[in-house]
């Protein structure tokens, strides 16, 4: 609903190509999801000069939340890797993931009002198996990294940082080993905790409580289902093997946040606020997958990074550790893949340009990211205020 673009041309196709070597390395990448990966191919991409590390320490077999993927991906993908969009095809029919038909809200009144895909010139988008998904992208960014010796993929865990006046210095432990390492440029791509972060702005406290529900029946709803409600909001998508995730939204600190961290708190709120998931769930015969760790939640809020006031730190934060939206908007996934390209083409510059004129790269690069925020709490403001609910979790957004 709400769409923040980069006003880039973020497809890096006269990319300049870094030239000569140092002891250090030119790139190191702190974090292996979405955006991290895209950063990673991307610079991949540039040419073999470009030396780069990936330090991963994800757990491949852990849900992720977030798994709205639009149809937009589909032009995007391919200036990943040949390979990322053919991947994510078969593993739709594969069953790993599925399509979404559209989207379904009672947001602004109690009636539904919808949007198909049919509509889309970009086709159908995806509801993912998010860790099926980056972890593809990880098989993807491995292959890349065992044709080329230049590059290197770590599993690895990050647990700090030294910045001397040429290099950063990179420490990290793998079981029992401590590691460290070198590079000129730092990319911090770990997500909502920005590892590397002077200051993150958090401009809500937005928070989502999410749990799973499986049936024995067939399901044909492939829509994204959202519902507003007094005190916050609610989706459900279907994802593969007859399971919905269904999440809440509201303020942390909202009473109905705390009472959403249990069973029998999440269903009293669920069949007792929302009219339209509470009957699509009752008519499919949807039971909650009564798992020990789940209700689970999570920050949602909308938050954007304080950068350096030194562009000459040469460091820089992709995706959710430089800003992260608000779920309503599903740009996360996208956005942060157009993050990971245009840092590719912002370090390639810089590598290639000299001293005096770096400060003609990066400055550019955060007012671009300034005009995305601004353009995304517009949007953001508008949607709010469209519901017709007045409880205290609206008014805050209007």
């Amino acid at each position: 609903m709400i769409e923040a673009k980069l006003h880039l041309d973020w497809r890096g196709n006269n990319l300049l190509h870094f030239l000569g070597s140092t002891k250090a390395l030119p790139v190191i990448i702190i974090g292996d999801g979405i955006a991290g990966c895209a950063t990673a191919l991307a610079l991949a991409s540039l040419g073999n000069n470009i030396s780069l590390l990936v330090l991963d320490d994800a757990d491949p077999g852990s849900f992720k939340i977030g798994e709205s993927l639009p149809a937009e991906a589909r032009r995007i993908l391919p200036y990943l890797h040949p390979n990322v969009l053919s991947q994510l095809e078969q593993d739709t029919f594969d069953g790993i993931h599925t399509k979404c038909t559209g989207t379904a809200s009672a947001w602004g009144s109690s009636e539904l009002q919808e949007s198909f895909t049919i509509m889309n010139p970009f086709g159908s988008s995806w509801h993912l198996d998010r860790a099926g998904f980056d972890e593809s992208l990880r098989s993807i960014v491995k292959s890349v990294c065992e044709k080329n010796k230049n590059n290197k993929l770590e599993k690895i865990k990050f647990t700090g940082v030294e910045k001397s006046k040429e290099r950063w210095t990179v420490f990290a432990k793998d079981p029992g080993v401590e590691q460290q390492y070198q590079a000129k440029w730092l990319v911090d791509a770990s997500g909502r905790k920005a590892s590397l972060g002077r200051a993150i702005i958090k401009n809500d406290s937005l928070f989502a409580t999410y749990a799973f529900f499986t049936s024995l029946t067939t399901d044909s709803d492939h829509r994204t289902l959202i519902e507003s409600t007094e005190t916050g909001w609610w989706y459900t998508s279907q994802l593969s093997n007859q399971t919905r995730v269904v999440v809440y939204h509201t303020d942390n600190r909202n009473p109905s946040s705390k009472q959403a961290r249990k069973w029998g708190g999440f269903l009293d709120l669920l069949h007792g606020n929302t009219q339209h998931i509470s009957d699509l769930l009752s008519g499919n015969d949807y039971q909650p997958v009564l798992d020990g760790n789940f209700p689970r939640g999570t920050p949602a809020c909308s938050s954007y990074l304080e950068p350096p006031g030194d562009e000459n730190q040469c460091w820089i934060a992709v995706g959710d550790a430089a800003m992260a939206f608000d779920p309503l908007s599903s740009q996360g996934m996208i956005t942060a893949m157009k993050m990971g390209l245009v840092v590719a083409r912002t370090i390639s510059r810089n590598l290639k340009t000299e001293p005096q004129e770096v400060k003609d790269v990066t400055p550019s690069f955060k007012e671009t990211f300034a005009s995305v925020i601004s353009d995304y709490e517009r949007k953001k403001k508008y949607f709010y205020s469209q519901t017709q609910f007045s409880g205290e979790f609206w008014k805050k957004r209007s």
